[in-house]
């Protein structure tokens, strides 16, 4: 794996350790973080945690985008198409209802090692993995393997787009749209161009670059960039979804030049 594709194993490594809380306590359960994450995740982990501490981010994201899932299954989705979808084990972890169909998209060799990881590991849903390198062209693939288009879509970018230039992302989104219909919808998370900047992400932005994947791509207006997009945005800072596990304080949005993660849902206009 290359080093975005191992990132992976790092989350799958704080999920790991976010499933070992006390049940009081923790946001999300996850029994099979710890055998993909392995040793090397562990080690990434504890790397990184030297280099900029504790990061509660991942933990905070993981279930909030489980909720979100579990709101559009509510509203009647039964397509869900994970882009860059890495250690992700929500088709074995959650309930969904019947016939519900979700796509994961990555790599080959990540999705190959996460096989040999889970193979018998029960789903919960129809999961069919492509291998597909996202820079390149993936729709006629993703038709291919099923995915009806003009059906109701949740479309999730999680993990990925900070690792992205501003001409990929474009990109990116630009297929997404020639796909997507009226009623789908789509859920995210990225970063403020003002975090990238604030000096005290040196240390974490310097581990990730040596590590081969850094950081590039950053918004401080979500809700703008999406709606150029053609999608209508509602964001979540996130450290307004569980703020006492966040260790900084929750500064609105209105006040300036604050280093800020989002979490965003959208709905195709």
């Amino acid at each position: 794996m290359d080093g975005i594709a191992k990132t992976s194993l790092l989350t799958a490594a704080l999920r790991a350790v976010e499933s070992k809380r006390n049940e009081d306590e923790r946001l999300f359960f996850d029994p099979y973080a710890e055998a993909l994450a392995g040793e090397e995740g562990f080690v990434l982990l504890k790397k990184g945690i030297e280099a900029a501490g504790d990061q509660p981010a991942i933990a905070i994201r993981t279930s909030f985008m489980d909720k979100k899932i579990a709101e559009a299954l509510e509203k009647g989705v039964r397509q869900i198409v994970m882009l860059a979808a890495g250690m992700d084990t929500r088709a074995y972890r959650l309930q969904f209802p019947k016939d519900t169909r979700v796509f994961e998209l990555d790599r080959a060799e990540v999705l190959n090692y996460k096989k040999t990881i889970l193979e018998k590991a029960e789903l919960h849903c129809e999961r069919k993995a492509l291998a597909v390198d996202l820079r390149d062209e993936w729709k006629e693939k993703l038709i291919g393997a099923g995915f009806k288009r003009g059906e109701q879509t949740l479309w999730m970018v999680e993990g990925l787009l900070m690792y992205l230039d501003e001409s990929q992302v474009s990109t990116l989104f630009a297929r997404i749209n020639e796909i997507a219909s009226s009623k789908d919808m789509m859920l995210f998370d990225i970063l403020s161009q003002t975090l990238l900047e604030a000096p005290f992400m040196k240390n974490q932005l310097e581990f990730l670059k040596n590590l081969g994947a850094p950081w590039r791509f950053g918004v401080n207006e979500p809700e703008e960039f999406m709606k150029n997009l053609g999608w209508n945005a509602i964001v979540t800072q996130t450290s307004e979804v569980a703020p006492h596990r966040w260790p900084f304080p929750v500064v609105p949005r209105d006040v300036p030049h604050v280093p800020r993660g989002f979490f965003v849902t959208a709905n195709k206009i």
